[in-house]
């Protein structure tokens, strides 16, 4: 394998992949690791833990095709060193070395056997488009609200239910709980309702702000008669038996939905208020 691209667009996807990759310990080593696959004029970056994968595609001058796992941390912290400009990824076929140059600046890894990595199961279920406007702010909303805890998986997902008018966002970490109606949002059949985990979500929350700042920045140094270069892409999520894939632009994320009855979380909502305040938002901010 033999590519070379600028630095920004390389640390750009393994960045973004490597959100994924396993940070706990007692995982096998090569969930650490990046896949790395050159074809056509394409770089595809791909991270996973099993539970959350993470791929990402940049353009590239691809010399020879191919496929290696580096590990993701290191080689990442590598580019992220280097000067601005071109930067040249060499692989072997009979060497076990990620070689990676920049000017002056020449890097020697050691990879993990590329068969090793987990063979990444097709995309299932029907494609259906998630507009980005107030969904990145939902996410900011409910997300925080699910707990951390892995003893009680339930809490740690977000539950995305049909409603009548729309989608609902609901977590709870059994402390606090967070509810967020997005009305003329038809992404689920009547009554269904998904868990989805928490870390994926604010993955795709990140996403989402990220491609919100890039089309900022395009239409401020665009003509302001376009209104179409300020509007960032909607999200496509497809759903599965087991999964969910949400995808946005060249990013596509997957995760496994979490299995069990969420709580009632209804019947936690008071029918009527006795008392209302009414405060400045700064203000009760600064307070607290």
């Amino acid at each position: 394998m033999k590519f070379r691209c600028e630095r920004d667009v390389l640390l750009d996807v393994l960045t973004t992949a490597g959100r994924a990759i396993a940070n706990r310990g007692g995982a096998l080593p090569v969930l650490s690791g990046l896949r790395l696959e050159t074809a056509g004029e394409e770089l595809r970056v791909v991270g996973t833990d099993l539970d959350l994968t993470i791929q990402a595609v940049a353009g590239v001058v691809v010399s020879a095709p191919g496929v290696v796992v580096a590990p993701g941390r290191l080689v990442t912290d590598i580019v992220r060193a280097l000067d601005p400009g071109a930067v040249t990824v060499v692989s072997d076929e009979d060497s076990d070395e990620l070689r990676i140059s920049s000017g002056r600046s020449n890097f020697a890894v050691r990879t993990h056997p590329a068969g090793d990595f987990p063979r990444l199961p097709p995309v299932s279920g029907d494609a259906v488009r998630l507009p980005a406007t107030g969904l990145t702010e939902a996410l900011r909303q409910v997300v925080r609200a699910a707990s951390s805890e892995d003893s009680r998986p339930i809490l740690t997902g977000v539950l995305m239910a049909a409603e009548q008018d729309g989608l609902r966002l609901v977590a709870t970490d059994s402390y606090r709980l967070a509810v967020r109606d997005l009305p003329g949002i038809g992404i689920l059949r009547e009554d269904q309702r998904v868990l989805v985990p928490s870390r994926a979500l604010a993955e795709l929350q990140r996403l989402l702000s990220s491609a919100a700042k890039g089309a900022s920045s395009s239409s401020s140094s665009s003509s302001s008669d376009d209104p179409a270069v300020s509007e960032v892409p909607a999200a496509v999520l497809r759903l599965g038996e087991h999964d969910a894939t949400f995808e946005l632009g060249p990013v596509k994320l997957t995760t496994r939905l979490i299995e069990g009855d969420f709580p009632n979380y209804r019947q936690l909502i008071p029918s009527n208020y006795p008392n209302t305040l009414t405060v400045g938002r700064d203000a009760l901010l600064e307070q607290l």
